[in-house]
């Protein structure tokens, strides 16, 4: 890790310990009726998986495939280097995300450097479809040694969270857990009403296998330093939807290259017909009826490996989707497409 990396994660560490004797006798005050120790409960929710969700066939600022950049270059780059976003293309020097990212770590990481962290969240819940499937139908999830050269926050970084923390300061966040359950009765994207349900929900480390569908809350996992796919990737999952195709075949190869385990997510797929105007606006059953009609022989269904190809069209010959919107507008249906099939698909 570079100089810079170690001091963000330092400030971050700071800025946790002033508070966290505070935070930490709230949360044993909420475990000691149920004989629950607290550092048994802070190691439980570490032991949960660190997921990147992204979008594989994406085209990169290097003008490949991000899949094949991954392939080639075996590390997985942040927005300030691939130039792609699932989100607010402001990731650039003087951008949105590089405010708020000089505000985050205490402005440890130097204006001119595009070595930023990388941006993933706690899979808590251990959904199947990773912990925030907004930003991607598929995701990395990274060995547990990651977990030290990681912050956190509670919340996306976007919205300028207070939650902040290290691994050793995680007690922090369970604070900020107890506190949105006890005001808001929810827990991320879950409705939770009592402290017992939960601790009951963050002591369970099975594995579930059902979809998510998280696209708003997380716990948002900040990681420092490189993303080695040979030592910090353990498995590399996959929408079903990509099978047969040459993005299997391409993810096949990654993993046998970088000795990754390949995982599959059960195929989000949506009838066109079920893509309401109201979810995510007017245009975007009209982009998924042009999607089908060209790339999908009329079968009536969208899914993440359509939206993926169709997506790359747009880019290649983006004289083809005028009559739907501007180059800028275009970028937004697509997210927003993508956002209605992993919610309901």
């Amino acid at each position: 890790m570079l100089d810079y990396q170690i001091t963000a994660i330092s400030k971050i560490r700071e800025y946790a310990e002033k508070s966290k004797a505070e935070r930490r006798e709230f949360v044993e005050q909420i475990c000691k009726p149920f004989n629950v120790d607290v550092n048994l409960l802070v190691n439980r929710v570490l032991s949960n998986p660190i997921t990147l969700n992204f979008h594989p066939d994406r085209m990169s600022n290097n003008q490949m495939l991000i899949i094949d950049s991954l392939m080639q270059q075996g590390l997985y780059h942040g927005q300030f280097r691939t130039g792609t976003t699932n989100g607010g293309k402001s990731a650039y020097i003087g951008g949105d995300r590089f405010s708020w990212e000089q505000r985050l770590f205490f402005d440890a990481y130097p204006h001119d450097s595009l070595e930023r962290p990388k941006y993933g969240a706690l899979n808590l819940f251990r959904y199947s479809d990773g912990a925030t499937a907004r930003f991607g139908s598929c995701f990395l999830s990274l060995k547990s040694e990651v977990i030290k050269r990681c912050t956190f926050s509670y919340g996306d970084s976007s919205t300028n969270p207070t939650a902040l923390c290290t691994s050793d300061t995680f007690v922090n966040i369970l604070a900020g857990i107890f506190e949105d359950v006890q005001k808001n009765k929810k827990f991320l994207d879950m409705l939770i009403t009592t402290e017992q349900e939960t601790l009951a929900v963050l002591l369970n480390t099975g594995q579930n296998n059902w979809l998510g569908r998280n696209l708003d809350y997380c716990i948002e996992a900040h990681i420092h330093g490189d993303i080695s796919l040979a030592n910090d990737v353990e498995c590399f999952y996959l929408d079903e939807s990509y099978q047969g195709g040459v993005i299997a075949e391409k993810a096949e190869l990654l993993c046998q290259k970088y000795g990754i385990t390949l995982c599959w997510i059960p195929k989000r797929q949506l009838a066109i017909e079920d893509i309401s105007e109201f979810f995510r606006g007017e245009k975007i059953p009209l982009l998924a009826r042009k999607i089908d009609n060209t790339f999908g022989e009329n079968k009536g269904v969208i899914n993440a490996s359509l939206i993926g190809i169709a997506s790359y069209d747009s880019l290649s010959n983006p004289i083809n989707w005028q009559d739907i919107g501007t180059e800028s507008e275009i970028f937004q249906y697509f997210k927003q497409l993508w956002h209605t099939v992993a919610y309901f698909g």
